[in-house]
């Protein structure tokens, strides 16, 4: 700040405190815009400015008064001015200008806390009042202009927003999103060439009574929109239709779906029995292989001292081993008397199939000593030694019920329209595949789908054909016959939507942040400090 002369500078408490005065001799009236240097008074104003090395800055500024020389104004006595401090106000423009931006891009509280870090803290109703004393840029007449509403309240309120597409900068909010406010708008800003928007009439008339040489452009998004909502409406009306049919081929749907599958059970079936052998085999009694050498050195009369020494073990372990024909299992408190109802066990899975739970409580009448986790193991093993086959619990929990679950009408208009491979559900892909094969109306709608939305994306096609062939169609298409009734009422906008560039992307990203900042204000704020918070906001 050239114009001031530093007096002293003064550093305690982190506090850096300049003292400082103007260097002119003279000041100019805010007046009459007279200079004058008759000096009528001296006083200290307190000026906050940005921080210096992380150290609170504030400016003691000696100003001056002056007697204004010139008789004819009505002012007596003024102050000097400086281009660098806001006429009114405690703090230096600089200041000033970052307060401005937080005010705009956060909360009151929030920027209060922040400006706190920056060591030129403020109050969270001054960053509030900050806001309000903002003005608005001046709008300057749009070439190609972005409609859109926005909600207040879901479904009870709404307003509109105004966007500049070249920039894609919002220029104006509306209060409501009738069309009486939007044409208010636009009979001041008249000279708007391209006009993109969603399918709302009122936008619609507003914009030809207004601007009737400007080309609307229906936005591509909401026409697939539109289009989604006529196919719901379709498939409810041919519903009844579906469902016999479904019902009359449930079974066969099954019975692809688990073709499909049996290829892969089977797999993964010898995996699971092979590492069912590998755990058997080891499970294996270790002792066993020790017994059968001991018997065989016993048998060519090979001293107990010697095998002792031979094969690692101790002699009472050979005196033990000498008299025996077989090993006998380990004698432990896991062990169990299920050996003695193997027979019963075996039978009673060959009679009813998997019935676990229920032989086990048989074998606990017959005197079963063991408990009931011991007994599922040890009749798991009976299965695998004698290869018997019984689904087990987890199986039964994956066997298929003989009931096939329909598609909603809003699942079967997003699947309708795509290729077959992008469904990843099978039992899905099998049930749209069914529909398409046993119903030729659903062939034609399918096909009509995929022309419109080609249409879209390459931004050509003959729209006025496609409304033709739903209107002379032999089916009765109910939701796309209304949904082609509306097109043909906005033919122009519809044309210059699929033909033209323009979209109303921009203008959605948009609604899109207002939902942000209205989360922000916690819908307490007025409309005047939502408009200016939408506009003013450099992150848009």
């Amino acid at each position: 700040m050239p114009v001031l002369i530093v007096n002293n500078i003064d550093y305690s408490c982190s506090i850096v405190k300049i003292y400082a005065s103007i260097k002119a001799k003279r000041s100019k009236c805010p007046k009459c815009e007279k200079y004058s240097n008759k000096v009528h008074d001296r006083y200290t104003r307190t000026i906050s400015d940005l921080p210096v090395f992380q150290n609170k800055t504030t400016i003691i500024l000696k100003t001056r008064k002056f007697k204004c020389q010139n008789p004819q104004c009505d002012r007596k006595v003024f102050s000097e001015q400086t281009p660098y401090i806001l006429r009114y106000s405690r703090r230096t423009k600089r200041v000033s200008r970052i307060l401005d931006s937080l005010s705009i891009e956060l909360t009151g509280k929030l920027g209060s806390i922040l400006s706190g870090q920056l060591l030129i803290s403020v109050s969270s109703s001054t960053i509030t009042r900050i806001v309000h004393r903002q003005r608005l840029p001046p709008i300057i007449q749009p070439k190609v202009l972005g409609v859109d509403d926005f909600a207040y309240r879901k479904g009870i309120s709404y307003g509109t927003i105004l966007i500049d597409m070249e920039t894609s900068r919002p220029i104006d909010i509306l209060p409501s999103r009738e069309g009486k406010e939007l044409k208010k708008w636009l009979s001041k800003y008249p000279d708007v060439k391209i006009v993109t928007r969603d399918r709302a009439s009122s936008y619609s008339s507003a914009i030809n009574e207004v601007c009737p040489d400007a080309e609307q452009v229906a936005d591509r998004f909401h026409l697939l929109m539109n289009l989604s909502d006529a196919l719901d409406k379709y498939f409810k009306s041919v519903n009844p239709k579906i469902r016999k049919l479904i019902k009359d081929k449930g079974n066969e749907l099954l019975n692809m779906s688990d073709g499909q599958n049996a290829g892969c059970d089977k797999g993964k079936r010898s995996r699971l029995l092979s590492k069912v052998q590998e755990i058997v085999e080891i499970r294996r009694d270790q002792r066993l292989d020790v017994f059968n050498k001991v018997k065989e050195l016993q048998a060519k009369g090979i001293s107990k001292r010697k095998i002792a020494r031979d094969l690692g073990i101790s002699r009472n372990t050979v005196h033990s081993y000498f008299p025996l024909e077989s090993l006998p299992p380990r004698i432990s408190s896991k062990s169990t008397n299920i050996e003695l109802f193997a027979q019963h066990i075996v039978a009673r899975l060959n009679d009813k199939g998997y019935m676990m739970k229920d032989i086990i409580d048989e074998i606990y009448k017959l005197g079963y000593n063991g408990s009931r986790t011991q007994a599922y193991h040890n009749i798991n093993s009976i299965k695998e030694k004698f290869e018997i086959h019984t689904p087990d619990f987890a199986q039964i929990q994956k066997s298929r019920i003989p009931y096939i679950k329909p598609l909603s009408s809003r699942t079967l208009a997003k699947y309708i329209g795509s290729c077959l491979t992008v469904i990843k559900d099978p039992d899905e892909r099998n049930y749209l595949q069914t529909l398409l094969d046993n119903i030729s109306e659903l062939q034609v709608v399918r096909k009509l789908v995929q022309i419109f939305k080609t249409m879209l994306k390459r931004g050509r096609g003959n729209i006025n054909r496609w409304i033709g062939f739903i209107k002379r169609s032999k089916y009765k298409m109910p939701g796309l016959i209304n949904f082609a009734n509306g097109l043909l009422r906005d033919i122009k906008a519809v044309k210059n939507g699929i033909n033209m560039s323009w979209s109303n992307g921009a203008v959605e990203g948009h609604v899109n942040r207002i939902k942000s900042i209205k989360r922000q204000m916690y819908g307490r704020a007025s409309f005047d400090l939502l408009r200016k918070k939408v506009i003013l906001s450099q992150t848009g």
